[in-house]
């Protein structure tokens, strides 16, 4: 991902690093922290569903791998002819929201994989270290960039967002454009859906003032469900210090072995100077209402938010903490 709370600071932070004309075109910035959750709203939607989850996880994945620069362009194209361009919302979700969150995943996922030796959740095992380790960053940030204790703090309320803030243009567009360049039926009514799940969805899996969350989902749910300490925000935050690389040692690229290394807080910091400058230049066009293929593919790197590389570039984990010696 990372995880949603890592994703909503990371929004919140690029506030300031943003220009003035950009705000300016932005009065409403505050509201709409929920759209940089991306393409995993997928995830959030009928969560408590297995078969619905699992079948959005796939499309999930597809998004974050294949035709990034492509969608872009075709969401902003196609708001444009449709006038729905004029949106703050609409171009909100697309520069701030879903640009951004494929940015943050794209520059950090490389090394979360490599410290957690995994991406997704091994289907015979059910182990998913990818997801407790993502847990655990998301504590480690909110105490470390809110000052906030995860234990106890309402995290739900957070990731609310008024039914009268999402436009009907806004939901024609993600629809239409997630059907031109990935043939999805009916994006537009499952984001929409996703948006409202998303906060019950860190109210049943991560909110736990009383850490009783954290026992069932260890002791009752771990023996047959490896990935239950993804969830629940009752842990010491501590325990995300042996993924953080704060002491700067060398890690892998798990896919093609290219050496880095930054901390994760260096990776996050990056991903904020680099998307500040990103989404200046994207409502920079936006508001010129100019939108030419070539001017999006000029701005939006076409990597994939899995590896940080070139999309369509197959994921072959290859290299991780637990399996090299550096």
């Amino acid at each position: 991902m990372p995880g949603p709370k890592t994703h909503d600071i990371f929004y919140k932070s690029l506030k300031e690093k943003l220009n003035k004309k950009t705000l300016d075109s932005f009065p409403n910035y505050d509201k709409y922290n929920i759209f940089v959750q991306g393409h995993d709203f997928l995830i959030y939607y009928d969560f408590y569903n297995s078969k619905v989850r699992d079948a959005n996880i796939e499309n999930s994945i597809h998004l974050q791998e294949h035709r990034f620069q492509e969608f872009v362009y075709n969401y902003l194209a196609i708001a444009k002819e449709s006038g729905a361009l004029e949106n703050e919302d609409v171009r909100l979700f697309i520069g701030p929201g879903y640009v951004m969150h494929h940015l943050l995943d794209a520059y950090t996922h490389p090394q979360i994989i490599y410290y957690s030796g995994d991406h997704t959740r091994n289907p015979e095992t059910k182990i998913w270290n990818h997801g407790v380790v993502e847990n655990l960053l998301d504590i480690y940030m909110m105490e470390t960039y809110e000052k906030i204790d995860a234990r106890t703090y309402k995290v739900y309320k957070d990731f609310e967002i008024n039914r009268d803030l999402v436009s009907s243009e806004l939901i024609t567009t993600i629809n239409d454009s997630l059907g031109v360049t990935y043939g999805i039926n009916n994006g537009g009514e499952i984001f929409e859906k996703a948006f409202q799940q998303l906060a019950p969805y860190m109210w049943l899996m991560k909110y736990d003032y009383l850490g009783l969350k954290a026992v069932f989902f260890d002791k009752v749910l771990g023996p047959f469900v490896k990935c239950s300490k993804a969830f629940s925000y009752h842990r010491d935050f501590h325990d995300a210090l042996p993924y953080l690389n704060l002491e700067h040692e060398e890690w892998l690229n798990p896919t093609d072995g290219s050496i880095s290394t930054e901390s994760f807080l260096d990776l996050f910091e990056k991903s904020l100077n680099d998307g500040a400058q990103i989404v200046d230049e994207l409502e920079n066009i936006c508001q010129s209402g100019s939108i030419h293929r070539d001017d999006i593919y000029s701005i939006i790197p076409n990597i994939s938010s899995v590896h940080g590389l070139e999309c369509e570039r197959p994921f072959q984990l290859k290299y991780t903490k637990t399996t090299n010696n550096r």
